[in-house]
């Protein structure tokens, strides 16, 4: 049945296959096409121009490092920081009321010239409190952000704050690896995404001016604009929301795909689908909920970029997750049966897709050493295409109905409750 299938549908007209695979056709491959045609652009841009070098005066530079029970990873993080071409001026660590011995190994590090200053929030406060407590003691003109469970490529500094060269760049966002890619399926999986979304995705949103996304394990921000913007506020999607604030304040936000960062990642799929229903709570919470005015032309601060980019993220990152739905519940109610046959077409596209994603993502950003990871693309299309999606729209109708992310123990909930009644997120 599935050779007849298959013979079948290589006799139809391109009409009839076009109609058959429409969702495929109008909302799959006008992305890919553009991600093709960025890497092109961008590969000629590497190799006939010349990288921004550091400003004549360098600037200050301090590293802000919050974090919550990191004993055992702070001491590797701290020194693949002193490791740099261009070290930093200052690392300031904030413990996030700790219950390990993160202060006490934040301390001796500091006593042996490695931290310059250590301060903790003692009791828990979720990230942007302790972030927001250590910016104040931060003297750079450039401020990095970074996690302890992150370590750096010894230029990786280097290349992030030279984009600061430009004055009217508020932010640079870090290229990110998985450390940790043999351990399981699923943390192979996700580093070839990793690879595809940030080390390719996030180079096409740069070079489109919508890049709207600066994580926290790994980013640069000019001080001027942390400060105009108030700091981070309640998370989670804390690092999402800093960046919208960036850019409505007429800031631009650059991608530095050359600093590099590699970081541990969920080691199973349960761990995995819990991580991103909490990022993709965020994203609607972001995007729906409280940046709706970035689609208000109306707006004093309105600027046709961020208005693309929040399309680009909804329509691609939340309603393409829904459309994929509807489709399938087409597929088998117009074609019965013989729905399985095109779907399976539809996981073997996907799975096409995959790898060449994969490769067109080695060459925009060919760093990081991930070649053990070929015999996984294949199955990556599925695992994007199925898992990935399931989580996500679990996740937007879980935020869209019950406002989950509110009950996020990422942030405590004292604090969470705190920014409900104060109607901060809406």
């Amino acid at each position: 049945m599935f050779v007849d299938g298959i013979n079948y549908l290589l006799s139809l007209s391109f009409p009839a296959f076009f109609a058959m695979f429409w969702h495929f056709f109008l909302l799959e491959l006008p992305r890919f096409v553009i991600a093709g045609i960025a890497v092109c652009v961008a590969t000629m841009v590497r190799h006939r121009s010349v990288v921004p070098g550091l400003p004549l005066v360098r600037p200050r530079i301090s590293v802000l490092l919050p974090g919550h029970n990191e004993a055992e990873n702070l001491p590797r993080a701290i020194m693949s920081m002193r490791e740099q071409t261009i070290p930093p001026d200052q690392i300031v660590v904030v413990d996030d009321g700790s219950t390990d011995d993160s202060v006490a190994v934040a301390t001796a590090l500091q006593k042996d010239g490695l931290i310059d200053v250590v301060r903790s929030t003692q009791v828990r406060g979720g990230k942007s409190a302790a972030a927001n407590l250590g910016l104040a003691e931060c003297s750079g003109d450039i401020v990095i952000i970074a996690d302890a469970d992150t370590t750096y490529d010894c230029d990786a500094f280097e290349k992030l704050i030279a984009g600061f060269n430009d004055p009217k760049i508020g932010a640079v966002a870090g290229n990110l690896g998985v450390r940790n890619p043999d351990i399981s399926l699923a943390t192979r999986w996700q580093a070839i995404q990793y690879q595809i979304s940030i080390g390719l995705g996030r180079q096409v949103s740069d070079m489109l001016g919508v890049l709207f996304i600066v994580s926290g394990a790994f980013g640069a921000f000019r001080r001027q604009a942390l400060e105009q913007v108030g700091g981070w506020s309640v998370g989670p999607g804390e690092d999402a929301e800093l960046t919208n604030k960036i850019r409505r304040a007429g800031w631009q936000v650059q991608f530095a795909p050359e600093a590099w960062c590699l970081t541990d990642v969920p080691e199973t799929f349960a761990q995995l689908a819990r991580q991103r229903l909490r990022w993709d709570r965020s994203l609607v919470r972001m995007r729906w909920r409280r940046f709706r005015v970035f689609l208000d032309p109306s707006d004093a601060r309105f600027r046709l970029s961020n208005a693309l980019g929040t399309i680009d993220i909804l329509f691609f990152q939340a309603l393409l997750s829904l459309s994929f739905v509807i489709y399938l519940i087409w597929l088998f109610d117009v074609y019965g049966s013989f729905g399985w046959i095109i779907a399976v077409v539809n996981l073997l596209a996907y799975s096409l897709f995959g790898i060449a994603g994969f490769a067109m993502a080695r060459i925009a950003a060919p760093n990081v050493r991930v070649a053990g990871l070929w015999p996984y693309v294949l199955g990556y299309g599925v695992f994007n295409s199925l898992f990935l999606r399931f989580v996500r729209l679990v996740a937007c109708f879980d935020e869209l109905i019950f406002r989950r992310s509110f009950d996020d123990n990422y942030v405590p909930r004292r604090v969470r409750h705190a920014a409900r009644r104060s109607r901060v997120d809406n």
